[in-house]
C-alpha cells in the first residue's frame, strides 16, 4: 500500500510539483476542504406615481409598483481530487423562496415560486503554467440598474478558461470563452439578453525593453430587452475586434518611450426585419517621447481612423510633433506643430497648424503666482460633395433630467433618432425625451414621464450639416492667472479669443467668433471650534461674447463640514450651490438653486448609519424642472449576522409633470 502511495506521488510529482512537496496524506481520491455560506431575508417595495395634467385641467396619475419577498440559503463547499493541485472544486448552491407582485392602474400580477442558485467551478493544474478550469453558474440576484431603481434578474452563465504560460512557452496565452443569459423584470425595465464573448489573449516580453499584447474578442448578443411601455424588436448584433498593444522603452539612457496601437473591429446589426450596414473600423497609433535631458523633451505622435458603414465612410490621417523645454523649474515652454487630413463620402478637409504655451510660477511673500499662456494658429480647407453627413449610433447617457450635449454641431432638425443600446426599442420625441438647441450645439434631455430610465444610455443617430465648400485661418489665444495661499485659497483669471477668418469660399453656417472672460475664488479653510470642521465655498462669474450665441454664467456654492465626529456620533456635511446663465439668443437658460445635506456614522454601538438629502430646482429655462432625492442607509452587525436597511424617495418635476419614486429594501443576512 505504502509502495502505491509513494507510485502515485511521484507520477503526480512530474505535473504538479517537485517531489518532496508532494505529502503522501494529501492524496486522497476526493476530500472537502471547507465549507462556507449563509442565509439570508430580504423583502424590497418600489413604486413609483407618475402625473400629468388632463385637458379638463384634473391631473391624471399612473401607478406601477413592485414588491418582493425573498428568502434564500446558499452553501459554498471546497473539495479536491487525489492532490489540491489536480483538480479542485468550488460548488455551491441553495434554494430560493420568492414572493412577487406587479401591479398598475390597469393591472396586477403575483407569483411565487421556488428558484435556486447554483455555481460551480473545477479547476485542473491550477499550480502550473498550464491550467484551466470550467464553470457553471445559475444565480438570481436583485441588482440596482439605476438611481433609485431595483431589479430582481435571473443569471445563466457557463464556459471556460485556460491559459498556458512560461516557461512552457515565450508567448503566454490566455483563452476563455462564455455564454451568459439574462432575464429580469422591473417596474419600467424588462431584461431578456443572451450573450456568447470569446476572449484570445497572448502576451510577448521582450525584457527590459517592453512588451506587445495581442488580443482578439468575439462577441454576439441576441436581445428582447426593453421598457415594459414600449413595442419591443428582437434584435441581435455582432462585434469582432483585434488589436496589438506594445509598449517599448529604449535607447542608451532608456530615455525614449514608444506606444504603438493596432485595432481592427467589425460590428453588424439586424433589428427585426432590418439590418444596419456592417460597420468596419480601423485605427493606428504611434505615440515616441524622449527625455534628452532634465530641460529638454520632445514627442512626436501619429493617429490613423478608419470607418466604413454603407454609404458612410471616413479616413483620417493626423501627425504632431514638439518639444517641451525648462530654462529652470519655474519656467516652462512648449512648441508643436500639428496637421491633419480628413476623406469622408460627403467632403474632405486639411489642417495645418502651430501652436505654443508657456508657464510660469513665482513664490511671493504670500501665497504664489502661476501664470499660463498659449496661443495656435490653424489653416483649415474644405471641399465638400453633399450638404449633410450622417452619424449611426453615438453613444450618450442621460442622467436625471441634465442636458446631454451631441458630439457634433449644426445637427439638422428632425433628423434625431434615439434607440436604446441593443436597438430594440425606439423612443418618440416629446414624451420619452425633448430636443434643445443652444447656439451650435443640440442638446438631448430625459422626461420623466417617458421611457428612459436614469442614467440609461442610448443610441442616436443623426445627421449634420458639414458646412459647404470653403477655407479659413483661425488664432486662438488662452491667457491664465492664478493666485493662491496654500491650499486654503485660490483667485483666478481667464481670458480666452479664438477669431476665425474666412480666406475663400462661402460657407453655409456662420463662424463663431469668441471672446470671453472668467474669474474665480475658491477657499476650503479648517476652523477650530468646539468641533474641528472645515468650510468651503467658491465663486466665478463668464462673459462669453459670442458671434452666434453670447451668454453670461454666474456660479458659487458654499459648504460646511465636521472633521471629527459630530457630538461623538458621525460626520454632518451641509452644501448650497447655485448657478445662472443667460443665452442672448435663446430661452434655454438655467437659473439653478441646489442644496445638499450627509450625514455619516462610523460603527456607532455596532450601526453604520448615513443619510443623504439633495433638492434643485432650475426655473430658468421653458420648462422648469425640479429634483429632491433622500435616502437612509444603515448597517448592523453582530459577529457573522447583519441587517441592512434601505429607505429612499425621489421626486422630480419638469413643468407640470411629476414623477415620485419611494424605494424601501430590508436584508437579513447570517453567514456561517
Amino acid at each position: 500500500m505504502q509502495a502505491a502511495v509513494l507510485l502515485a506521488c511521484g507520477g503526480l510529482a512530474l505535473l504538479m510539483a517537485p517531489p518532496d512537496s508532494c505529502r503522501a496524506e494529501d492524496i486522497v481520491p476526493f476530500r472537502f476542504t471547507a465549507m462556507e455560506g449563509y442565509a439570508t431575508i430580504r423583502y424590497l417595495r418600489d413604486e413609483f406615481v407618475t402625473g400629468q395634467p388632463a385637458a379638463g385641467g384634473t391631473p391624471v396619475r399612473s401607478r406601477q409598483a413592485q414588491a418582493d419577498l425573498r428568502q434564500e440559503l446558499f452553501l459554498m463547499t471546497h473539495s479536491y481530487a487525489y492532490h489540491p493541485s489536480l483538480l479542485s472544486f468550488d460548488i455551491g448552491g441553495g434554494p430560493v423562496l420568492q414572493r412577487q407582485s406587479f401591479a398598475s392602474d390597469t393591472s396586477s400580477d403575483q407569483s411565487k415560486g421556488a428558484l435556486y442558485n447554483l455555481t460551480g467551478r473545477a479547476t485542473i493544474l491550477r499550480d502550473k503554467p498550464y491550467r484551466g478550469s470550467v464553470f457553471y453558474d445559475h444565480l438570481n440576484p436583485t441588482l440596482s440598474v439605476s438611481p433609485g431603481q431595483v431589479l430582481t434578474q435571473q443569471n445563466t452563465r457557463y464556459g471556460f478558461d485556460m491559459s498556458i504560460l512560461g516557461p512552457v512557452t515565450p508567448v503566454p496565452v490566455y483563452v476563455d470563452a462564455t455564454r451568459a443569459h439574462s432575464q429580469g423584470r422591473g417596474v419600467d425595465r424588462i431584461i431578456d439578453d443572451m450573450l456568447d464573448r470569446l476572449n484570445f489573449k497572448a502576451t510577448r516580453s521582450f525584457g527590459a525593453l517592453g512588451a506587445t499584447q495581442v488580443q482578439y474578442q468575439s462577441t454576439k448578443q441576441a436581445s428582447i430587452s426593453g421598457s415594459p411601455n414600449l413595442p419591443v424588436q428582437a434584435s441581435n448584433s455582432t462585434t469582432q475586434s483585434v488589436s496589438a498593444d506594445s509598449r517599448f522603452t529604449f535607447g542608451a539612457n532608456r530615455q525614449f518611450d514608444l506606444v504603438n496601437l493596432l485595432a481592427l473591429n467589425t460590428q453588424s446589426y439586424v433589428t427585426g426585419q432590418s439590418a444596419l450596414p456592417d460597420r468596419r473600423d480601423a485605427r493606428a497609433f504611434l505615440d515616441v517621447r524622449g527625455r534628452h535631458s532634465e530641460q529638454l523633451q520632445s514627442f512626436a505622435t501619429y493617429n490613423y481612423n478608419s470607418s466604413n458603414q454603407g454609404a458612410l465612410s471616413s479616413v483620417v490621417n493626423a501627425v504632431s510633433a514638439g518639444a517641451s523645454y525648462w530654462p529652470h523649474k519655474d519656467l516652462t515652454a512648449t512648441v508643436s506643430v500639428h496637421g491633419e487630413n480628413n476623406r469622408t463620402s460627403q467632403y474632405t478637409s486639411s489642417t495645418t497648424g502651430v501652436d505654443a504655451s508657456g508657464r510660469y510660477q513665482h513664490a511671493l511673500p504670500l501665497g504664489s503666482v502661476q501664470v499660463n499662456y498659449a496661443v495656435r494658429r490653424d489653416l483649415r480647407e474644405q471641399k465638400a460633395v453633399a450638404n449633410q453627413t450622417a452619424v449611426i449610433g453615438e453613444r450618450v447617457t442621460l442622467t436625471g433630467i441634465a442636458y446631454s450635449p451631441l458630439s457634433h454641431q449644426h445637427v439638422v432638425g428632425g433628423s434625431v433618432l434615439v434607440s436604446n443600446n441593443t436597438r430594440t426599442q425606439s423612443f418618440v420625441e416629446g414624451s420619452d425625451y425633448t430636443i434643445t438647441v443652444v447656439g451650435l450645439e443640440m442638446r438631448l434631455q430625459r422626461l420623466i414621464g417617458g421611457n428612459i430610465v436614469d442614467g440609461q444610455e442610448v443610441l442616436v443617430d443623426y445627421s449634420y450639416d458639414v458646412g459647404g465648400t470653403y477655407a479659413y485661418a483661425q488664432s486662438d489665444q488662452t491667457l491664465n492667472i492664478n493666485w493662491s495661499l496654500r491650499n486654503y485659497v485660490s483667485v483666478y483669471l481667464r481670458f480666452i479669443e479664438s477669431t476665425p477668418r474666412l480666406t475663400s469660399g462661402s460657407p453655409t453656417f456662420q463662424l463663431n467668433t469668441v471672446h470671453g472672460s472668467l474669474y474665480g475664488v475658491r477657499a476650503d479653510m479648517p476652523l477650530k471650534t468646539p468641533f474641528e470642521s472645515s468650510v468651503g465655498g467658491s465663486f466665478e462669474s463668464e462673459d462669453r461674447r459670442e458671434a452666434i450665441s453670447p451668454y453670461t454664467r454666474v456660479a458659487s456654492d458654499v459648504y460646511v463640514q465636521s472633521e471629527d465626529p459630530f457630538f461623538g456620533t458621525g460626520n454632518v456635511r451641509v452644501g448650497m450651490r447655485r448657478t445662472r446663465v443667460d443665452y442672448a439668443n435663446s430661452t434655454q437658460n438655467v437659473n439653478l438653486t441646489a442644496y445638499d445635506f450627509r450625514y455619516w456614522s462610523q460603527r456607532w454601538f455596532g450601526l453604520d448609519l448615513s443619510a443623504d438629502a439633495s433638492y434643485e430646482r432650475d426655473i430658468g429655462g421653458v420648462l422648469p424642472r425640479s429634483r429632491m432625492a433622500a435616502s437612509i442607509k444603515g448597517q448592523w452587525r453582530y459577529r457573522k449576522a447583519s441587517l441592512t436597511l434601505d429607505i429612499g424617495r425621489s421626486r422630480e418635476t419638469q413643468g407640470n409633470t411629476e414623477r415620485v419614486r419611494n424605494l424601501i429594501q430590508l436584508v437579513g443576512r447570517r453567514e456561517f
